[in-house]
């Protein structure tokens, strides 16, 4: 008996080495996927310190290179390890170049991950606003796609719950488990429209990824040192308003796809961080910005984000609106594809008139407007003309306040991203302009209306009868504004304030 089980005993501790040993690879790099071109490739991983790990890329012979047995390129490269086991290799930069690749994972076991392409791959993330979509029920010829679900379960070096690479056809998608409640899981229709309009316009392969968590704060997708005393890795975080966690979604839905080459991220976010006042939001925003960042070692990495649009959900969004435009004008490489026009995104909620200056306002506080695609193709402009090099293209922003001078009674506001000139949608004049004489310092801000017009391409002139001498401007302060200033590109402007209350 006691031979039997010493025998049981040292098989037992064969296979816990044996598995001990096994090269593993995080869900991030698996069959399918896209790697990102004129980049270093990079690969990462799990073994035994000390074990020989090799990773081989190897171009895939089709057509007549395979029918011919012709031998491909193939390159292969020694792992480094740090203390914990973790391993990794680079490769250097290519260009897409249309063809298939095999890597080839070796150990004490071996893994073999097909039918990778080189291309373009973009982070899709924010809340609910992102996560709105289809279940993909048709072919996308040249997406693919990586599913990351929303998880409340930090993990120490990997993604949570995880799907993909796959291409995006129907098939591929149904094999996706459905949700907790039985329901097919839907991808982000802001990803798909903008990854299509990428992949059009580039004819490269474009890799999507999909992470975004309804009713987030943007303090919960950045790192928070320590995390894990106080939430313990693997346990899953049990509290209100979970998405307001600090340093949660980062943990269990970002940290594990780091350091994988991407282009850069598209964000859909800010409704929950709608109640922050002044620039609470615009300062945590920044630092979100800056972490993914220095993680990924990218501080020129794009971060392109869609403005909020009218509603009245958390007071209003005028806060959030001044926080997305200060960083714009103060964190390189970032744009903003702005959203107050109802007209364009086919706000079905019947026109009101506000009592006070009897302009137009909506009347809903739903914060998930229609016609996604629209936003999504506003940011993917965006990113044609400052990631991709598109100079010819037309304005891609709105217009947004530059400056302003008071002359007498009148005052003169300046815009950048007039584009070709200002305009307004119905040809009426400008709405949504209220003027102040007062003064910060004494708190005596009182708005009145302005009467606006254009009077040069760039510029607004706007006047108020009631008022002495102007001393502040606000043009769209209001929740449900429906302000009618665009540009000639058709893009509307942003909403803005002079004073700090």
């Amino acid at each position: 008996m006691k031979k039997l089980s010493l025998i049981l005993l040292t098989v037992v501790a064969l296979v816990a080495s044996s598995a001990q040993a096994d090269v593993r690879l995080p869900k991030i790099l698996s069959s399918n996927m896209v790697l990102q071109q004129e980049m270093p490739v990079t690969v990462w991983g799990w073994a035994d310190k000390g074990e020989r790990v090799t990773v081989e890329l190897t171009q895939v012979p089709t057509g007549d290179d395979a029918a011919h047995f012709r031998p491909m390129k193939s390159e292969t490269v020694t792992a480094e390890f740090d203390d914990d086991g973790r391993w990794w290799v680079s490769f250097p930069a290519r260009k897409a170049d249309g063809k298939t690749y095999k890597m080839t994972v070796r150990g004490k076991n071996t893994i073999v991950l097909d039918n990778l392409v080189f291309g373009e791959v973009w982070l899709c993330a924010g809340q609910s606003n992102m996560n709105r979509g289809p279940a993909i029920s048709e072919t996308y010829p040249g997406l693919r796609l990586f599913f990351i679900a929303g998880s409340t379960v930090p993990r120490r070096d990997e993604l949570d719950e995880a799907y993909g690479w796959m291409t995006a056809d129907a098939e591929s998608w149904d094999k996706i488990p459905k949700d907790s409640r039985g329901r097919t899981r839907n991808f982000t229709e802001v990803g798909l429209v903008f990854g299509q309009k990428i992949q059009k316009e580039l004819d490269v392969p474009v890799g999507l990824i999909r992470s975004a968590f309804g009713g987030s704060q943007v303090k919960a997708w950045t790192p928070v040192p320590d995390f894990e005393k106080e939430y313990p890795y693997d346990v899953k975080v049990e509290r209100s308003y979970v998405g307001h966690v600090p340093g949660l979604l980062y943990q269990s839905m970002v940290h594990g796809m780091i350091p994988l080459s991407i282009r850069g991220v598209v964000w859909y976010q800010g409704e929950n961080d709608g109640r922050s006042r002044k620039l609470d939001y615009a300062e945590d925003m920044k630092r979100w910005i800056e972490s993914w960042r220095s993680l990924w070692g990218r501080p020129d990495m794009p971060f392109y984000y869609v403005q909020i649009s009218p509603t009245g959900y958390a007071s209003g969004m005028q806060y959030v609106w001044r926080s997305q435009s200060w960083i714009m004008d103060n964190v390189p490489h970032t744009g903003m594809a702005s959203t107050n026009d109802f007209w364009t995104l086919r706000d079905a909620n019947p026109i009101k008139t506000d009592e006070e200056t009897g302009w137009p306002t909506a009347g809903s506080s739903n914060p998930h407007p229609p016609n996604k695609d629209v936003m999504a193709l506003r940011v993917a402009d965006i990113a044609m003309k400052y990631t991709y090099g598109r100079a010819d293209m037309p304005e891609v922003y709105g217009p947004m306040y530059d400056s302003h001078k008071v002359e007498g009674d009148r005052v003169l506001v300046k815009f950048k991203h007039a584009g070709s000139g200002l305009a307004t949608y119905d040809e009426k004049s400008p709405n949504w302009f209220q003027l102040s004489d007062g003064t910060i310092e004494n708190r005596k801000l009182k708005f009145v209306k302005a009467e606006a017009k254009i009077v040069s391409p760039d510029t607004v002139e706007l006047r108020a009868p009631a008022i002495g001498t102007p001393t502040q401007i606000r043009y769209g302060w209001h929740a449900y504004c429906r302000i009618n200033l665009i540009n000639k590109e058709g893009l509307p402007a942003v909403p803005f304030k002079t004073d700090d209350e």
